[in-house]
This record gives structure tokens, sequence and C-alpha cells, in this order.
């Protein structure tokens, strides 16, 4: 259903069946991780005209991978992404959440 690079790709499909007997599939919603537990890869501080695709090409070499991005940096929508010039962006090491505890 999803490409395996895709933030939904380890999220379960499950099934409902309404009362009226149509069964509908959906993807569990994700957990997003705390910023303080990913492994920090750098730190980027945003320039004019950058987008958050063109960020995850360059420092995770996917840019689909823009969602890793929005998770370390707690964005929920991409448009709020990379922010204005200047601000700091997390970018994290990909696949590095630390666990809590």
């Amino acid at each position: 259903m999803f490409t395996p690079d895709s933030r939904y790709a380890s999220q379960p499909v499950l099934d409902h069946v309404r009362a009226d007997g149509v069964r509908v599939r959906y993807v569990l919603p994700r957990i997003l991780p705390a910023p303080e537990d990913f492994a920090v890869a750098l730190h980027h501080r945003v320039a004019d005209s950058e987008r958050i695709d063109s960020l995850a090409h360059r420092h995770l070499g996917v840019p689909t991978a823009w969602w890793v991005i929005a998770d370390a940096n707690r964005a929920v929508h991409p448009a709020a992404l990379p922010g204005p010039p200047g601000a700091d962006l997390l970018i994290p090491v990909p696949g590095t959440v630390r666990p809590r505890g």
C-alpha cells in the first residue's frame, strides 16, 4: 500500500465494518516522537527560498524524506517548514529515534 520509505510504511492497516456492512480500511495514525528523542545530525540555519524537500534531498539523500525533518521539528504540516530565514532547523539522523526510559 505504501512505499518502503513512506512515513506510513510500518503502520498497521486495519479494517472496520460499518453498521451498513461496508468494510473500510484505514491506517493507524502515527504517534510522533518527541524532538529530543532524535539523534541530531546537524542544526541547519534556514536561508531564503529553501524548501523542505530540497533540504531532505541535501541532508538525507531523498527528497520524499521531508517528513523525517518535519517529525524532528514537531511540524504537523509540511508548509510550516523550513520556516523563516534564520530559523534553526534540526536535521536528524534517519532511523535513530532514541527510546525513552
